[in-house]
């Protein structure tokens, strides 16, 4: 799959934010985001040089992939996390999702990190694409407990 033609990859900008939101409301259908501007500007401040990159086509954002280096919170060594992906319905399936993911394990290598993500057990589609990318199946597995059944007085 080849990625569209004058696609451009750059760093993510604050001004991005706009952008950003609307490709995340057509991909989910919700506003989900009431905490991306603290997110984002989080990202973009704290993990220096950052790890957030955008897809642009004929001046438009198109897609957007936002990571950042951690480890020591897992016992890893440090790595590059992406956190969230998103490329606008009307731009999938031309290979904009994987020239992001590429250009962001570029980006860790050129830091000497590896490329790390958690994925939903369910998300075959995404699975995939990463094994075709050379990902592996790392050493988390995630744990989770919820909330107590509420009962009546």
């Amino acid at each position: 799959m080849e990625a569209a033609e004058g696609l451009k990859i750059r760093e993510m900008k604050d001004n991005d934010m706009a952008a950003l939101i609307e490709i995340d409301k057509k991909i989910t259908g919700k506003d989900r985001v009431s905490s991306w501007p603290q997110k984002v500007t989080s990202h973009l401040k704290t993990y220096y040089p950052p790890l957030s990159l955008v897809a642009e086509q004929d001046g438009k954002v198109v897609g957007f992939i936002m990571g950042v280096i951690m480890g020591a919170e897992y016992s890893l060594p440090l790595s590059g996390w992406i956190n969230i992906i998103g490329v606008d319905p009307e731009h999938q399936g031309h290979g904009i999702g994987r020239t992001l993911t590429n250009s962001f394990i570029e980006a860790c290598h050129k830091r000497g990190i590896k490329a790390r993500l958690m994925v939903r057990r369910n998300d075959e589609s995404l699975k995939r694409m990463l094994l075709s990318l050379g990902f592996q199946q790392g050493d988390l597995v995630d744990f989770v407990k919820g909330f107590p059944a509420h009962r009546p007085p």
